[in-house]
């Protein structure tokens, strides 16, 4: 009886680790270009750590990292001097990868109201504008078991 229960109790524990992280759609019309992706973890998400200060850079605050339930984290980056050096990051999980895209899709409707101003590269690893005009820009690097989506925005 003793096993049944600890193979019921395994099988839970599995089922639930390997459960992907589905995004909703950013709601356009309460969020601001400021910071955007952290206005929409505030809105969907509980903060379960402190903002941790990334470190200096010596001239320049280089911004903050915190984690959110659902296994999310954000950094916020202000830094001069290293690569992704500003923008916000959002890091995912054992993401769903259509959610992940609409995501982008729909956190791009704050920037720009017009269709057809960004597009997607071969592989949906980048959203950007697709002619010389300010916008944001976007890139998604997947891992193993997380995917990071870059927000730059040239607004």
């Amino acid at each position: 009886m003793k096993t049944l229960l600890y193979v019921l109790c395994f099988c839970f524990v599995s089922v639930s680790i390997a459960q992907e992280t589905i995004l909703e759609p950013v709601d356009v019309e309460n969020t601001s270009k400021k910071d955007p992706v952290y206005e929409y973890l505030l809105q969907h998400y509980k903060p379960i750590s402190d903002k941790e200060p990334i470190p200096s850079d010596g001239v320049v605050d280089c911004g903050f990292t915190q984690t959110f339930e659902n296994g999310l984290s954000y950094e916020k980056r202000n830094c001069a001097d290293a690569y992704l050096a500003s923008g916000e990051v959002l890091t995912v999980t054992n993401p769903d990868r259509t959610s992940i895209v609409k995501w982008v899709e729909s956190l791009n409707a704050i920037f720009t109201d017009q269709k057809g101003h960004n597009g997607w590269n071969f592989d949906q690893s980048e959203y950007r504008p697709l002619s010389n005009v300010p916008g944001a820009f976007f890139e998604i690097y997947r891992y193993k078991n997380t995917t990071s989506v870059l927000v730059m925005s040239g607004c």
